[in-house]
């Protein structure tokens, strides 16, 4: 019952905090457009929040494990909305960048301890189903966010979005604080062991390799990764720079609407990643994988030739679907592959993936798009999602579904 009431806690926690997320993700590249700066710099806004996030998952699990969940997560919310609130007052695209790297520490914080927390308390017949609450959790609070944004962007200044959101994870450090044990029921102090070499054996020769570089000398490893970095390049790059750019220059849409359609692509992005993920048990990794990068790759194309409010919700519907169908085989696949007693190490490696792509995406195609235009970058974006796609089909090999069953080797007791 106890575990029950810290799930619903770390999950309301969640998803207040993504709804500060939410609120500013329309507004941002518009309000970072307000300091006359050229879409590469407005593309370092938007990846100023992955950089914390990338050089801080691993120090953040070390400090959980000395001072508790609780302490990570509440002290993590708290500098997150100091950067929110930071973010809202910055005179100059310098500071702003700072603030957003501020307010990613926090989040790297509090998400590495709640996820953290959510293991703590699960067994072994509850833990994906714990953690798809989790999952549930933070898309519902990226859901409702974006149109909250928009409406209080029209309606006060666009600066007032990051107060709001600043707010937010204010509001949730004092509930996870006031409602979580700073240690689980029957938490103990945990101390670094040694993570042992994986031996491969070939003729004569002997051959001792650590357990990351067993993981990246597998070309389906690899790819996989490639693919997770596509899929947050696409994201970040051009789900949340360059497209809000278009709908608010281009096409002239309010930024109450611009959160609307927002709202539309994260919602189906919540309702497909279930079944989604049943899909790929059943059927494999690929079957699902391939046709979903297609599917957003189309969606993005579409928003290259929309020129319209309607052609951007249609461009929107079917990205939406093609992304949130991606969603979970990628860490499904990467859990697939890892070796026996390793998959913490492969979750941090596959995290390494999407926070490359979270950071490469606005900064890079944010310059093409600088240099050469929006519709470039684009197409760019899609040349790079279909080539992924292409990759999956013909280098890596399958492990779910009825193909990866046959391929399993035959168990002995």
């Amino acid at each position: 019952m106890r575990d029950n009431r810290a799930m619903t806690a770390i999950a309301l926690a969640t998803t207040i905090s993504m709804m500060g997320q939410g609120v500013i993700a329309p507004v941002l590249p518009e309000y970072a457009s307000e300091y006359d700066v050229g879409t590469t710099s407005i593309g370092f806004v938007v990846a100023a929040f992955g950089f914390s996030r990338l050089f801080l998952n691993i120090p953040s699990g070390v400090l959980g494990a000395k001072y508790g969940r609780t302490v990570l997560m509440s002290v993590g919310l708290v500098i997150t909305a100091v950067g929110n609130v930071g973010s809202g007052f910055a005179p100059e695209i310098v500071q702003l960048i700072a603030w957003r790297v501020v307010a990613g520490a926090g989040s790297a914080m509090f998400m590495t301890g709640a996820m953290a927390y959510v293991a703590d308390i699960a067994t072994t017949q509850n833990r994906a189903q714990l953690m798809s609450i989790q999952q549930g959790a933070l898309l519902l609070g990226v859901d409702i966010g974006p149109p909250m944004g928009g409406f209080v962007a029209d309606t006060w200044g666009i600066d007032w979005p990051f107060f709001l959101a600043g707010g937010l994870a204010a509001a949730a450090a004092v509930w996870t604080a006031f409602r979580l044990p700073n240690r689980p029921p029957g938490w103990t102090r945990e101390s670094p062991t040694p993570v042992p070499a994986v031996v491969s054996q070939s003729g004569d020769r002997v051959e001792t390799r650590s357990p990351t570089r067993t993981m990246l000398s597998n070309p389906t490893f690899v790819v996989v990764g490639l693919f997770t970095m596509m899929v947050f390049l696409t994201r970040t790059g051009s789900r949340q720079t360059l497209v809000p750019i278009i709908a608010v220059d281009e096409i002239e849409m309010s930024l109450t609407m611009l959160g609307v359609m927002l709202f539309v692509m994260t919602t189906l992005n919540f309702f497909v990643v279930f079944p989604a993920g049943w899909l790929s048990d059943r059927f494999g990794r690929k079957p699902v994988m391939i046709p979903s990068i297609f599917l957003a790759g189309i969606g993005l194309f579409l928003f290259t030739i929309a020129n319209n409010v309607e052609m951007m919700f249609v461009a929107a519907i079917i990205m939406g679907i093609g992304t949130g169908v991606a969603g979970p085989s990628p860490a499904a696949y990467i859990a697939d592959l890892a070796p026996p007693g390793h998959t913490s190490l492969a979750m941090g490696l596959y995290r390494t993936f999407g926070d490359l792509g979270f950071i490469i995406g606005p900064i890079a195609l944010g310059f093409v798009a600088e240099t050469s235009g929006m519709t470039a970058a684009l197409n760019i974006n899609v040349v790079l999602l279909v080539g992924t796609g292409i990759l999956l089909a013909f280098v890596a090999k399958e492990t779910a579904g009825r193909r990866g069953r046959r391929k399993e080797p035959a168990k002995t007791s």
